[in-house]
């Protein structure tokens, strides 16, 4: 026969209470109220001791910042008595300056009980404030700048919205574990882009990923801006970062020989050779590097119908403009090159160098 609980007389199973009241005195957690939660009116950081505790990832709803805004705030107030409790929050009441709430804590007070549901309301009353990072933001502060140009050109449209795009992921990806981690300003000019950065060492991470997508020469200086009580300077960084006069589509001299870029990223300079038809990858360590030379824009291409050709005989080529009609020996076309073609022409030097077919490009 069980011996009774000492509080209530019922059947004892732990410690000579029943289930009902050694949950009662041993609660899963204890939580004060009321509490405040201080929130960045920026960002929608919330303050700990310590510091501030970021949003991220970003959050999908305003219903979706709050709950969030609340789990931070209860796991640095909330003090779980046992392990294995997981906890909810139900918003009862909403106001403009405070919330009526109840933590709902779901777990067990001892291993050889079933677990059970325990409620306590909290009022959690809501101040705002502006964050460090979004204070020095605003104030426009930057340790570094970034500056974008193009060698005896202007930077595209596309290569503007690229990098961007790029300055956009890696200021995301490293928000949260760098507090300085931001963009306080953009300017674009004539000449290109400039991005302000908060944080050096995002500043590099960000140029080191530009550099090495895009084949760009890099140079960098520093400039004292300010000097402590205890005598020590600090410096703000400029990292220059100009792209090469070449795009996608251009054309360039490889050793002599004329090619057309196919495209440009980390492996190197992906490139058609006119004369011996092959295609083939030159980065910045291969020998032929220093050779590369600018050649003509992608604007330069002309564009040829093939209107005629017999057994051992030239093609016959009309320019699509200007309506001229050339005679052009079959070892300067790719094989299989028909009647009805259209072939795609670089003149260099008054050679005819015929551009890769749109499905050899491709492949």
């Amino acid at each position: 026969m069980a011996v009774p609980c000492y509080v209530c007389g019922a059947d004892s199973v732990v410690d000579g209470l029943c289930a009902r009241c050694y949950d009662k005195f041993h609660p899963l957690l204890v939580v004060d109220t009321p509490l405040t939660l201080l929130t960045c009116r920026r960002c929608g950081a919330v303050k700990v001791p310590g510091g501030w505790h970021p949003i991220v990832p970003t959050p999908t709803s305003q219903s979706d910042l709050l709950n969030r805004q609340i789990g931070i705030l209860l796991s640095n107030e909330a003090h779980l008595l046992h392990s294995e409790v997981d906890l909810g929050v139900e918003i009862q009441t909403q106001l403009d300056s405070a919330l009526r709430t109840e933590i709902v804590a779901v777990g067990r007070s001892h291993p050889s009980l079933p677990p059970h549901e325990e409620r306590v309301p909290v009022e959690i009353r809501l101040h705002s404030g502006t964050c460090e990072t979004c204070g020095l933001m605003s104030g426009g502060y930057h340790e570094a700048i970034i500056q974008i140009r193009a060698d005896g050109r202007q930077v595209t449209e596309a290569e503007i919205e690229r990098i961007t795009d790029l300055v956009t992921r890696r200021t995301e990806a490293e928000y949260g574990k760098d507090m300085k981690a931001f963009v306080s300003h953009i300017r674009r000019s004539k000449y290109g882009l400039d991005f302000h950065i908060g944080s050096e060492h995002l500043s590099r991470l960000i140029a080191d990923e530009i550099q090495s997508l895009f084949l760009a020469e890099r140079k960098e200086n520093y400039k004292l801006i300010t000097q402590d009580r205890g005598g020590k300077r600090k410096y703000r960084v400029t990292i220059l970062l100009r792209l090469p006069r070449y795009h996608e589509g251009d054309f360039v001299l490889v050793a002599g020989h004329p090619c057309q870029v196919l495209s440009i990223g980390k492996a190197g300079l992906s490139c058609f050779d006119l004369v011996d038809r092959s295609r083939f990858t030159v980065g910045p360590k291969s020998s032929k590097w220093k050779t590369i030379e600018y050649l003509a824009p992608s604007e330069e291409t002309r564009e040829y119908s093939v209107v005629a050709h017999g057994y051992h005989q030239p093609y016959q080529l009309m320019d699509s403009k200007t309506y001229e009609t050339i005679e052009v020996d079959s070892e300067l076309l790719d094989p299989g090159t028909k009647v009805g073609d259209i072939v795609r022409v670089l003149w260099v030097k008054g050679r005819f160098h015929a551009l890769p077919r749109i499905e050899e490009h491709n492949g």
